[in-house]
């Protein structure tokens, strides 16, 4: 519709008003009504000319979600981007398809090394597939000589990443409607910890799922497990069984010989860049679950333990003016950066300390690299806020080091740490092996200068953020959020001062301006300030399944061991706030476990101001691991409520837990036994018991490894 044919409509429809008997009836008598018909006929412009004359939608409006390296590549022009995965293969000429489930890069970061491995090996045109950019179904049509690899993380209560959402919905649908996948060839991987009840779900329930329609595991399936830190190790061995067969089938293995997937390399800078986005991760993307970053002020700091060695912050942080928006319940990932000792050891060994300010240049030359430093930043910066240089190195890393060795000598001993995994697991369990103490371990003297920063690049991790679970409610602080941190300083080797000390807990220390009770020297952090907003944390918030229920009358029933109190600190509050409005409030009980009552019973007082707020309404049951001689734990308090808390569930109550997944796993053992006591059920109905509550969101579980 034209200006011309608006303009005729509007015509046309004011002359039919004016004739109509109704028009007549409601003519104007006074100004008031003149008033009002005049905003009605403004208001009925407006309508009718949105996006013809006013509001019109952007031409280039797709653009803003175009992903920049397909928009930019060369091929860009020539393929066109389908969702049918069969399809894309044949179309780009691939041999093998790698699909990645990953809810925190691991996945992801491992199928792009299998692929790029397959090519520089093999030859292999290995395409990386993130399983959210194809529907599903279309992995059905994938048949010889193509196969498929799946490499798929489990999280939470058995759940798949988020961008597994639409292969888990669609196994679900493999069984009802009889699908067949006689011609889909397979190798799976799966990543999880064995702490957790449900270790491996999800590679379970994908695999049953295609033994069952017919296809074919050309090896058996495997599982990385990270409770014991061997999700590195675990994948490097089930990569060389995927070689294994790679040679089988006939494909020529080639010397491996490093190719740069970056080039990178170092200019003068002549303007120090002080932008602040510089120091926010361009691996962060904001989604429906996940907001944008923001630097957030810190209102306060107080310290929770009253005695011993260890520290627990409780900080607020305000949201201000800006867009977000949280829920009780949700949690915050708070965006560190790397301690200044670790910054200056890395330097120091590879040469550059004189060239920290210099600016970083980087070239993507192979279409699988992500960038993970935003340009624009120096040295220092990129090592400060964007590579994890505190992470343990893996074996395979050490090995590919060897061939950048100074001297013989170094490049003998990464060598023989890199072919041993006894070795290896006997350094790590000894040392804390971050690329800057490994390089100084090995070469002790003479600097790193023939390792290009390319390979560093590559093969450092993203600094990720850390999330903690928000320990206030929404309804009475809306804008401003609480963390409660437990600073971790993990002494590994007791004849050395050798430790693991926590990146972000320490770093929250050091923000917080607290005393460090630790024994050992506490790394220092440049932290960010302005003007007007003073100190302040990089942080952003995610959104949590962790809720409570809508009607204030459902009882809960809360378990926490130290930390894990953090929500139901939120859980609590709010419903103290409610039922001073005079809200019905439902009966709770909360379990809450620590060491000494003397020492980190954390939010004490509070907890003594809540019982009185709502009496009879809330119970407080502890648990002390050290307080006398036989260690009671949260759940041996459970098991002697059992009965209490079956007739809770039973009558229609709210159970979370929250804490280590070890913990959790317990408390799940011992309600399973209270259920079979007292029900008399054998285990399988035990099972269908439990799931049934776990799938109408009444037994939720929000834990850590």
């Amino acid at each position: 519709m034209d200006i011309s044919e608006l303009q005729s409509t509007l015509h046309l429809l004011f002359e039919t008003l004016q004739g109509s008997p109704v028009f007549k009836s409601l003519r104007p008598v006074s100004i008031a009504d003149r008033v009002v018909l005049l905003l009605f006929l403004l208001s009925t412009c407006g309508y009718l000319t949105r996006g013809h004359i006013w509001d019109r939608p952007d031409p280039n409006y797709g653009a803003y979600f175009e992903r920049p390296q397909l928009v930019n590549s060369a091929s860009s022009n020539k393929t066109i981007m389908t969702r049918n995965i069969y399809q894309r293969i044949e179309d780009g000429d691939y041999q093998v398809v790698i699909f990645w489930g990953s809810q925190s890069g691991t996945a992801e970061r491992f199928a792009e090394v299998l692929g790029r491995e397959c090519s520089t090996r093999f030859g292999i045109n290995a395409m990386v597939a993130d399983l959210s950019d194809y529907d599903a179904e279309s992995i059905s049509e994938i048949q010889k000589p193509y196969f498929a690899i799946f490499i798929l993380s489990t999280y939470g209560e058995g759940d798949p990443s988020d961008n597994a959402v639409g292969l888990w919905d669609w196994i679900k649908r493999i069984k009802d409607q009889s699908t067949k996948l006689e011609n889909l060839q397979y190798l799976a991987l799966g990543l999880g910890n064995s702490n957790y009840k449900y270790y491996n779900r999800v590679l379970d329930v994908v695999v049953d799922a295609f033994d069952a329609a017919g296809a074919t595991a050309l090896i058996p399936a495997q599982r990385a497990d990270d409770a014991v830190g061997a999700t590195e190790e675990d994948f490097q061995s089930w990569k060389d069984e995927v070689f294994s067969l790679l040679r089988e089938r006939g494909y020529e293995q080639k010397t491996a010989t490093y190719q740069a997937t970056l080039n990178v390399w170092l200019r003068p800078n002549s303007e120090r860049h002080s932008d602040v986005s510089q120091q926010v991760s361009i691996s962060h993307q904001q989604s429906t679950t996940c907001s944008t970053i923001y630097p957030l002020p810190i209102r306060s700091s107080r310290e929770l333990f009253t005695a011993g060695d260890r520290n627990c912050i409780h900080m607020e942080l305000e949201l201000g003016n800006n867009d977000i928006l949280y829920k009780t319940g949700d949690h915050v990932g708070i965006w560190p950066c790397n301690p200044d000792e670790e910054i200056e050891r890395l330097l120091k060994v590879l040469g550059l300390k004189e060239r920290r300010n210099d600016a970083l240049d980087i070239t993507v030359l192979d279409d699988s690299a992500k960038p993970k430093v935003p340009r624009g930043n120096t040295l220092e910066s990129a090592l400060r806020h964007h590579l994890e240089i505190c992470a343990l190195v893996s074996r395979k890393t050490i090995l590919n080091l060897s061939q950048f060795a100074p001297t013989p000598s170094a490049k003998a001993i990464l060598s023989e740490i890199g072919q041993d995994r006894e070795l290896y697991a006997q350094l790590a369990s000894s040392t804390h092996i971050t690329l800057a103490r490994l390089l100084q371990l090995a070469s002790p003297v003479d600097p790193w200068t023939s390792l290009p920063l390319s390979f560093i690049i590559e093969n450092l991790l993203a600094l990720q953020p850390r999330y903690y679970s928000i320990s206030s409610s929404s309804i009475v602080s809306p804008r401003c959020i609480s963390i409660t941190a437990l600073v971790v300083n993990k002494v590994i080797d007791s004849e050395t001062p050798e430790s693991i000390q926590g990146l972000t807990s320490n770093y929250i220390l050091s923000a917080s301006k607290l005393q460090s009770k630790a024994s050992l020297p506490t790394p220092s952090f440049q932290h960010t300030a302005s003007p007007t907003l003073g100190s302040t944390l990089y942080a952003h918030v995610r959104k949590s399944k962790f809720k409570l229920p809508l009607t204030s009358s459902t009882p809960l029933i809360l378990v926490a061991a130290g930390t894990g109190f953090a929500p139901f600190r939120a859980f609590l509050s709010e419903r103290a706030k409610l039922h001073t409005i005079g809200k019905p409030i439902g009966r709770m009980i909360l379990f809450f476990g620590c060491r000494n009552p003397d020492s980190d019973y954390i939010y004490r007082e509070e907890l003594g101001k809540l019982q009185d707020t709502l009496g009879e309404a809330l119970k407080i049951v502890t648990a002390f691991s050290r307080d006398q001689a036989k260690k009671v734990y949260v759940q041996d308090r459970v098991s002697e409520y059992g009965n209490d808390l079956l007739e809770m569930l039973d009558s229609g109550a709210n159970m979370y837990i929250c804490g280590k997944a070890s913990m959790a796993r317990e408390v799940d053992g011992k309600i399973e036994d209270a259920v079979k006591r007292i029900k008399g059920l054998e285990q399988s109905g035990v099972k269908v018991w439990v799931d049934d509550l776990k799938r109408r969101g009444k037994w939720r579980a929000d834990v850590w490894g």
